[in-house]
């Protein structure tokens, strides 16, 4: 389970802003009585590791817990900058975490794989070795063809076990570019963000803002397939995903504990039809970038 909504209000959605600590708490109690056992979050969520770190403070259950290693880098950083940025980041994950070793821990932005190659590579083992972190992966921002390939030649290196990528039913540039097949091809464990397109698939069409009316023919076709197969509309997202080959887990969010048991109950919903899926690959093959690519949502 995604934590963002723990540490700031997150999600076009959201309705109920970031919850309070008696709140947080019960989000995650439903979630660890639902049988979640990983929790992802970032040094960058607000205070989402804080709010992890009081509450399993205080508990004698546990999870995995995954963060994300914020680096600010460009051509000028130099090497020693950027271990004090990476040794910083770490003890203040693990300061507002309250645990000594990081259960896994993903690079926020992978552009410093293209500028420091394996150089950052061997700081960030030499974390693992000391056992400040477990596991180590990285966090894909999109599927821009020029910038995975910048970054893919450090990626294969065997530190980086897990890929967190954003994937849903609407976005197909991952299978059209070949990077799905490559990281899944190379065994990464593959982790599935915002596969309701940060709350884009909970609107109606006509609730859509002015920003967003580009989405209205898309969301409304995505409509129409779910009541084709009898789902609605986040069964038939979770299942396109929950049901695709190489994916290891799924990270969602949720403001309040019935949506985190809504979110586990569709782990039950079954796959969708054959027939359903290739009309799916077909009429979703060009939906225009504005539409999936969240940062290009901002009101002009």
């Amino acid at each position: 389970m995604g934590t963002v909504q723990l540490g700031m209000p997150y999600g076009i959605a959201n309705q109920q802003g970031q919850p309070d600590e008696r709140v947080a708490g019960h989000i995650l109690d439903a979630a660890l009585e639902g049988g979640i056992t990983c929790l992802d979050t970032a040094s960058a969520y607000g205070s989402s590791e804080q709010v992890l770190g009081t509450y399993f403070g205080q508990q004698t259950r546990s999870a995995h817990i995954i963060t994300k290693l914020h680096l600010t880098v460009d051509h000028d950083t130099t090497l020693a900058n950027l271990e004090e940025q990476i040794e910083a980041s770490i003890s203040r994950s693990m300061e507002r975490l309250q645990t000594s070793c990081i259960p896994a821990v993903l690079l926020h932005r992978p552009n410093v794989l293209e500028i420091f190659g394996e150089k950052v590579t061997e700081l960030l083992r030499k974390q693992v070795k000391r056992g400040n972190i477990g596991t180590m992966g990285a966090s894909l921002l999109s599927y821009e063809t020029q910038e995975f390939a910048a970054n893919w030649k450090e990626l294969q290196d065997d530190l980086y076990e897990i890929v967190q990528l954003p994937i849903n039913i609407l976005d197909r540039r991952m299978f059209t570019n070949g990077t799905f097949d490559k990281l899944r091809n190379a065994n990464k464990k593959l982790f599935a963000r915002s596969i309701y397109l940060q709350g884009l698939f909970f609107l109606q069409p006509t609730e859509l803002r002015r920003n967003l009316e580009a989405a209205k023919p898309w969301l409304t076709l995505l409509h129409s397939y779910a009541e084709q197969e009898g789902m609605s509309v986040p069964e038939l997202a979770f299942s396109y995903i929950h049901h695709l080959p190489g994916i290891s887990s799924i990270v969602f969010g949720a403001e309040t504990p019935e949506q985190v048991k809504e979110n586990i109950a569709l782990l039950g919903t079954p796959p969708i039809s054959d027939k359903t899926l290739q009309e799916l690959a077909t009429a979703f093959a060009k939906v225009p970038e504005q539409v999936i690519t969240p940062s290009m949502w901002e009101v002009k």
